[in-house]
């Protein structure tokens, strides 16, 4: 039986968490990311050929699509997506960090963490179920929405297709009437779309709902807990949508914060330009906003994680 959810106390723990950890945040994320960006690098190295497209920079052409790789595309796709699963494996390292120091108090030690183990495979599996629950709403939502606009598959993907193809040519022509003519066709097929946006709505909140403690209970717990996330949010709907609800608001108004700020910084950056004490000055802001960034960044990303767990925690416990 799950216990109760005081939302209150669920939004202040999860922003004291981000506020007072996010040196742990810092600490458990900063590696994976090297990493990610280091693997990143590797995989477009291997598959970019950089003499055709310097080639096509001094020309000023572009190359055909498959041109400009050393393989086929078929082995572009292949390898990006075994690079895909790699660095979400070393992303979904520290998000199971994360929900263990949480729900479980569980403190991983060291300066350079990567987490390959099995709360980090959990997570990646229920992160990937989750998505597929989601993409099937989506897809019966869009069938269910095609022949409301008088569409089949066929003959949307096939004239969704045209209108495109017309429209990227008439903008390489310089043809902005003629864009805009395609453009202005296009919004037929984006009618079916805002329709199965309308009819999936509701069902992506309820399933989201219900799944909210399923990703970081997968990695406190030594199993997939689908159905337990079920059990757990059963008669709980609306404190958690409640709760998931105001946490989205505060980041947005903290993220909003932070835009005004990095606005007023970025104009004082500006000032470097003119030398001398100005370009201390815009020095310094640089400074300032890189570290104001990382600290921003770290807290929201620590709360948002945080939040997910301090949901199954209680559910779960009640504490």
């Amino acid at each position: 039986m799950s216990h109760n959810i005081p939302v209150g106390d669920v939004l202040n723990e999860a922003f004291q968490f981000g506020l007072k950890r996010w040196g742990t945040v810092l600490r458990l994320g900063w590696a994976p990311v090297v990493v990610s960006l280091l693997l990143a690098g590797g995989y477009f190295a291997l598959i970019l050929d950089f003499e055709v497209l310097s080639s096509a920079n001094e020309s000023q052409t572009f190359p055909g699509f498959s041109e400009i790789f050393k393989m086929p595309v078929s082995a572009v796709v292949a390898l990006g997506v075994v690079f895909y699963v790699l660095i979400g494996l070393i992303y979904c390292g520290v998000m199971a960090s994360i929900f263990r120091l949480v729900a479980l108090g569980e403190e991983s030690p060291g300066f350079i963490h990567v987490r390959l183990d099995g709360p980090a495979w959990r997570v990646f599996w229920a992160s990937i179920i989750s998505a597929l629950i989601s993409l099937a709403i989506w897809c019966v939502a869009f069938l269910i929405a095609l022949p409301i606009t008088g569409n089949s598959i066929g003959s949307y993907l096939s004239e969704a297709g045209a209108a495109f193809a017309g429209m990227m040519a008439a903008v390489e022509s310089g043809s902005e009437d003629a864009a805009a003519v395609h453009a202005s066709g296009m919004f037929s097929y984006w009618r079916t779309f805002m329709y199965a946006f309308a009819i999936a709505f509701i069902p992506l909140i309820y399933v989201g709902v219900r799944l909210q403690p399923f990703i970081a209970g997968s990695a406190a717990e030594n199993r997939l807990i689908l159905f337990g996330s079920l059990k757990l949010t059963e008669g709980k709907f609306w404190p958690v949508l409640g709760a998931m609800f105001l946490m989205g608001l505060m980041i947005i108004l903290i993220s909003i914060v932070y835009e005004l700020f990095s606005s007023v910084i970025e104009l004082l950056m500006g000032l470097g330009g003119a030398g001398g004490a100005f370009a201390i000055i815009a020095a310094l802001m640089g400074f300032i906003y890189f570290a104001v960034t990382v600290f921003y960044y770290a807290v929201v990303y620590g709360a948002q994680l945080a939040f997910s767990a301090i949901i199954y925690r209680r559910l779960k416990t009640g504490e």
